[in-house]
């Protein structure tokens, strides 16, 4: 149902930009994939097939590297950039953003009832090549917060466009978060399978990352990455965790309509 629903707000996204001028939007669309294994015991490897959309129009901008929707704060001449908006946040186990079906057959989620989607208040910034992103749940489910904050450095680049980033960052989760996704609340625990009790604290999670963006023209563009993720000692001891990192390769390409 969930899927479902992330494919309509997509149509629908696209019907609205088929209805204005090009001279008011700035549009790429495309698509790719996401590979990536998970914290989770026992979890086979997972992947999504998403397509790619990011647009802007005027102060607004909606699409993949925006949430729900963005709206720039900073005036158009200012080299810092900072928008506030609306995202969903969905990152616990069998998650919206895995498309295949099969799940960890681990015994301790026998019966385990995963924590539900957030629609979270999403604050961004990006300075030069640091970008950061703060997110509050505002839908009165977990009630966390969880901020990010990362550095990729230009390593290399050529006349054409061709970029090699190389970087990392940090994650943080605070408790109420980590401990909706890691932890056990009472209605969760089941000794007989191994979910004992347990409350996850706030953690810190430290990332390295590698970039490569490639236009094969003006308008056509390769966007890859690998990130991987060095997991809290609050998550890696959560019943239902059996990894102290997270790897992560995202593929897209994109076309700039206008």
């Amino acid at each position: 149902m969930n899927k479902a629903l992330m494919w309509l707000i997509v149509l629908l996204y696209l019907l609205c930009m088929a209805q204005v001028k090009a001279d008011d939007w700035s549009l790429s669309v495309g698509g790719g994939a996401v590979v990536f294994d998970t914290p989770w015991k026992k979890m086979p490897l997972q992947y999504a097939v998403l397509p790619y959309i990011d647009a802007e129009y005027g102060r607004w901008r909606f699409g993949v590297n925006s949430g729900i929707v963005q709206y720039r704060l900073t005036p158009d001449n200012w080299q810092l950039l900072v928008s506030a908006g609306l995202d969903y946040r969905d990152e616990g186990y069998d998650n919206l953003f895995s498309f295949n079906n099969e799940l960890s057959d681990d015994p301790v989620f026998t019966g385990y009832k995963a924590p539900d989607a957030e629609i979270t208040a999403r604050l961004n910034f990006n300075w030069q090549h640091f970008s950061g992103t703060v997110q509050q749940d505002i839908s009165a489910k977990s009630e966390g917060t969880t901020a990010s904050i990362s550095y990729l450095y230009p390593l290399w680049h050529s006349d054409r466009g061709v970029q090699l980033r190389l970087g990392g960052g940090i994650q943080w989760l605070s408790g109420n978060y980590a401990d909706t996704l890691y932890g056990i609340q009472p209605h969760n625990v089941n000794p007989a399978v191994g979910r004992i009790a347990y409350q996850a604290d706030a953690a810190s999670n430290y990332q390295a990352a590698i970039q490569l963006i490639y236009p094969f023209t003006q308008r056509w563009v390769l966007n890859a990455q690998v990130m991987l993720t060095r997991l809290d000692d609050s998550i890696r001891h959560s019943p239902l965790v059996d990894a102290s990192s997270t790897t992560q390769f995202m593929l897209f390409i994109s076309y700039r309509k206008f």
